[in-house]
């Protein structure tokens, strides 16, 4: 793995970490440090284009790069040699931790997400606050007036296109929820400025023949990882992950 992930390698139990849409390993870096703690192994990678200063980076990529990094991490950890892992991503990297346990059943003794958009047509404040991103890091960069009217126009069109390509990966994950037989934690904040939160219930109904947990984080905003109840989030995913191994 590249120098950007963070890989605390510890006891037998590996835990795999999947970042958010815009974001890096730092979003899951608390929690990392937490359950390293706990002697767990944990591997959180970088997706392909995540983690520069250009957003055109990101824009530059899309799902089907970023399933192939998701795999490429449970990848990794099988053969460093950890068998039954557990995975877990915040925001989009739990659709990929979703879609990991829909598509290994094998490799997986259990996992979740956190404030994912696990129901497409639900999911949309995305769209302005990637803007917003863009707008806060190309002024980070000393670029503004004319010049970043010009840099952030450019973007609207290939952010649509990357948008409704997640949606499309989105909704074949829904749709397969049912797929999956391992034991789901489902987090959510209560003031998610991102996404509909009362949108993890769906989700949930559709893992209804499973044991799952869904968790409310009343007083947090979309980064559960980093939010007002994370120490309250953080004993609720370990204890999770003891009951599994």
């Amino acid at each position: 793995m590249e120098n950007t992930h963070i890989y605390l390698k510890n006891g037998p139990q590996a835990i795999l970490l999947l970042h958010a849409y815009t974001g890096s390993p730092n979003d899951v870096g608390l929690l990392a440090r937490r359950l390293g703690r706990d002697g767990y192994t944990v591997l959180a990678p970088l997706f392909s284009g995540h983690g520069t200063f250009d957003p055109i980076d990101i824009l530059d990529e899309g799902p089907d790069v970023w399933w192939e990094d998701a795999k490429k991490a449970m990848d990794f950890l099988r053969k460093e040699g950890y068998e039954h892992l557990l995975v877990f991503g915040l925001s989009l990297g739990g659709i990929y931790a979703i879609r990991l346990l829909e598509t290994y059943p094998d490799y997986f003794i259990g996992g979740g997400s956190f404030s994912s958009p696990l129901i497409a047509s639900k999911n949309h404040e995305i769209y302005p606050n990637f803007l917003r991103y863009c707008e806060y890091l190309y002024k980070k960069n000393g670029i503004v007036g004319e010049s970043l009217d010009k840099k952030l126009a450019t973007l609207n069109e290939p952010l649509k296109k990357q948008l409704a390509d997640i949606a499309t990966m989105t909704e074949y994950v829904s749709n397969h929820l049912y797929k999956i037989d391992v034991p789901v934690f489902l987090g959510q904040s209560g003031l998610d400025e991102m996404i509909d939160a009362t949108s993890v219930y769906e989700a949930a109904s559709k893992l209804s023949a499973i044991n799952h947990e869904v968790h409310w984080y009343a007083n947090s905003t979309h980064v559960l990882t980093i939010s007002k109840d994370r120490q309250e989030f953080e004993q609720d995913v370990c204890q999770f992950i003891k009951k599994l191994v």
